[in-house]
């Protein structure tokens, strides 16, 4: 009976083993004018596809500065890939946005589920605005920031680096 357990687990071992082979498919950077921007991390190209630093992400962002530039973009993360498409401001970058949206700061701000209690100082950083639909991981995100106290500059700049344009510090008039 032991025996016949050991073969079993072997043989098992064996095929999960064969299962997880190595892919030569090479992802690519499609698309022309920041329309779409394809990273794979070339750290792991012999994981399964979907494994990798990435989380599991498809979701929409919509961004308005207030001036009258308005972009609309998606972000989708598949563990070792990481692509923008869409209207896609300069200063986003697709392999920092799956980064950013997989740390756990993030996926709290972002789980409606979560409640989130924060003291925030009141300091005015901009009036650009962000909104984050779709899902992450199985959890349907449906986020707005924006930078009208401390929490939001914090988000904008910090948590959700990548994922939204840095601030474009405007010069004041003399």
């Amino acid at each position: 009976m032991r025996r016949i357990l050991t073969l079993i687990s072997l043989l098992l071992a064996v095929t999960f083993a064969a299962a997880c082979g190595q892919d030569d498919e090479q992802t690519t950077t499609t698309g022309s004018d920041d329309q779409s921007d394809t990273v794979n991390d070339a750290t792991n190209d012999d994981l399964p596809l979907g494994d990798g630093p990435y989380p599991i992400a498809d979701l929409s962002v919509s961004f308005d500065d207030a001036a009258g530039n308005l972009a609309e973009y998606r972000l989708a993360c598949l563990g070792d890939t990481a692509t923008f498409t869409g209207d896609v401001p300069p200063g986003v970058d697709a392999a920092t946005a799956c980064l950013s949206v997989s740390t756990d700061t993030a996926r709290m701000l972002l789980d409606p589920d979560v409640m989130v209690d924060r003291m925030c100082t009141e300091i005015y950083g901009g009036p650009e605005t962000a909104t984050v639909g779709g899902l992450l991981d199985r959890i349907e995100v449906d986020y707005e920031m924006n930078r009208t106290n401390g929490c939001g500059i914090d988000d904008w700049g910090r948590v959700f680096a990548g994922l939204v344009p840095p601030h474009a510090t405007r010069s004041q008039p003399a």
